[in-house]
């Protein structure tokens, strides 16, 4: 018994496309000419592993007359009989592909059919990808997801296979813009169980939210340049997680008249405010406040105040649960030495955080405290140790990249500002440019010259002097002495995997963390007096405010020695705290 030629023809055109690299040499060139390594790629085979078994099944779509090269370019395209044969076995494909759906759970929690024509819709829409780009990704996503037999998909699933796809590609520059924001399940729970741990309500919804806000200013808000500054540990922006809708610290006024207005407006104050909360006003309206103070207060918040010489029973109406989330400053111009002694024992007793202010216009952390300008939105650190490292270990080149940071980020920080204004009415804020790890920078700089601090203190003012020419003589952006504590530990930690660590250990002493403030400390000085000269010189220039860290020893004369240090400061400058650890 003989065949009849049409079978003969038929069960060749059959065996020639019973191959899934056969029918994806197919379908990458339904709409389009590929060269051979165009070809190679969009299959998803290596050009030099895969080239025997590439050219194998090349050469049997070539045989069969489904595939032809053009002589003039040499680009494979479809011949007729291949376009008739593949719209074929779509159809046969969809067919199928009916019989067995593939379910996806979407991240609304709704459950539908899968649909390769969203993949597209979603790469054009999102990714911004040439639609036949788009529509050849899906494709090759489709059959992906086909062959890992999942009864159910979910979105997030989807997306990470086609970032991969896109990645095999070399098509980088549209992965990016398809990455998906948010939180790994992990880090959730243990969030969550930190949150219940601790008692801290604010934890989990602060950190989740913050993480994605975090991941957008980062990945679509910011210039690409200024994202890679921050993530290589040249600048760190702080709260990078509240950057775009939130302030680092605001003041209240209160109003003994108005205090459920008062209360209100700390109430609001507490979800968008990173920091701290400085409470203004007189006395009478802090009673009336604290009492309302539950217990259960964030411990992510410090809510600050002023004290007179009534303390005593101003202290008394703290709920004895929320003292931990209260930090208390000290006047030195209001309290004479023996008041602070009386004060200072309380408040440890208490175990109440307290610093000593040297005037009323300075928040609990030493920034810059001004009735016109009751917000500092951000705190912008400058890695000044990098900048040595990166200027060649020379002074010039360290001033050049520090001005050339600085330079760049300036956009960047009244764009913050204007959100700040825009997002919270009535609190005209500030930005903060602070440096860290300027005393090892200096350290670093005067090696090679000189062994003394005199050396080392004149290099430091010769950076804030530069820097401080290079900040714009306004009134919003200011240069201030202290930097937030994981910025110093960031840049630390980067700088470790990039330059020899025990140079940087012996520079910060063993520690694992740059210094957060430029003033250097008082053991590294011949004499007290050599030091406050050292730091009023110094904190002329931090128009921002300042932070000067004493050691604890017998109370009354560190305390002594702290209001003559104050003295002598505020001639310089009268916004500042000094913190006795």
């Amino acid at each position: 018994m003989g065949f009849h030629k049409g079978a003969l023809d038929l069960a060749s055109v059959l065996e020639s496309v019973a191959s899934q690299i056969r029918l994806r040499i197919l379908k990458a060139l339904a709409n389009q000419k590929l060269s051979y390594t165009e070809l190679v790629r969009t299959v998803g085979l290596d050009r030099d592993k895969d080239a025997g078994k590439f050219s194998y099944h090349l050469k049997r779509l070539l045989n069969s007359g489904l595939v032809n090269v053009d002589s003039s370019t040499g680009k494979y395209a479809l011949s007729s009989k291949g376009i008739k044969i593949l719209s074929a076995l779509e159809a046969v494909e969809e067919e199928l592909r009916e019989k067995s759906l593939m379910m996806v759970r979407r991240s609304n929690q709704i459950v539908e059919p899968f649909d390769r024509s969203k993949i597209a819709e979603a790469l054009i829409r999102e990714g911004k990808l040439p639609p036949r780009l788009a529509n050849e990704i899906a494709s090759i996503a489709e059959r992906k997801l086909l062959d890992l037999r999942i009864e159910y998909l979910s979105a997030p699933l989807i997306r990470e296979l086609v970032n991969a796809i896109l990645l095999d590609m070399g098509l980088e520059k549209y992965r990016h813009r398809l990455i998906r924001i948010g939180m790994p399940l992990h880090d959730a729970e243990a969030l969550f169980k930190g949150t219940v741990e601790n008692g801290d309500w604010m934890l989990l919804t602060q950190e989740t939210s913050g993480a994605i806000m975090r991941e957008y200013l980062l990945l679509g808000f910011l210039p690409r340049s200024i994202s890679d500054m921050h993530l290589s540990g040249k600048i760190d922006i702080y709260p990078v997680s509240g950057w775009l809708t939130c302030l680092f610290s605001k003041a209240i006024k209160l109003d003994p008249e108005e205090s459920v207005k008062s209360a209100i407006e700390l109430c609001t104050s507490i979800f968008y405010t990173r920091y701290e909360i400085r409470l203004i006003g007189p006395e009478t309206g802090f009673k009336s406040l604290l009492k309302l103070l539950p217990g259960n207060l964030s411990k992510r918040r410090i809510i600050s105040i002023e004290i007179g010489d009534n303390y005593t029973e101003l202290l008394q109406e703290i709920p004895k649960d929320a003292r931990s989330s209260i930090g208390i400053l000290l006047d030195f111009t209001k309290h004479d030495i023996r008041g602070v002694a009386l004060v200072s024992r309380q408040l440890r007793k208490l175990g109440m955080m307290h610093t000593y202010s040297l005037s009323n216009e300075t928040y609990f952390t030493g920034l810059r405290l001004d009735k016109d300008y009751r917000a500092i939105h951000s705190i912008i650190s400058l890695n000044a140790l990098r900048a040595v490292m990166e200027g060649g270990g020379d002074l010039d080149g360290a001033i050049t990249n520090l001005r050339s940071w600085l330079k760049n980020i300036l956009p960047v920080i009244r764009k913050g500002l204007a959100l700040a204004e825009r997002f919270h009415g009535g609190s005209k804020p500030y930005s903060m440019i602070a440096l860290s790890g300027v005393v090892e920078a200096v350290k670093l700089l005067a090696k090679n010259r000189s062994a003394t601090i005199e050396e080392a203190v004149e290099l430091e003012l010769a950076v804030l002097k530069e820097l401080s020419k290079s900040i714009p003589q306004t009134d919003e952006i200011l240069l201030i002495g202290r930097c937030p504590a994981s910025a110093a530990k960031r840049f630390f930690h980067l700088d470790s995997q990039r330059y020899e660590e025990e140079l940087l250990r012996n520079l910060t002493r063993g520690a694992k963390a740059y210094s957060m403030s430029p003033i250097p400390e008082l053991k590294d000085h011949k004499s007290v007096d050599s030091w406050i000269e050292s730091a009023q010189r110094i904190v002329n220039y931090l128009n921002g405010g300042f932070c000067l860290w004493m050691d604890y020893g017998k109370l009354s004369k560190t305390l002594s020695e702290a209001v003559y240090v104050a003295e002598e400061l505020r001639k310089y400058n009268k916004h500042g705290v000094i913190a006795i650890t």
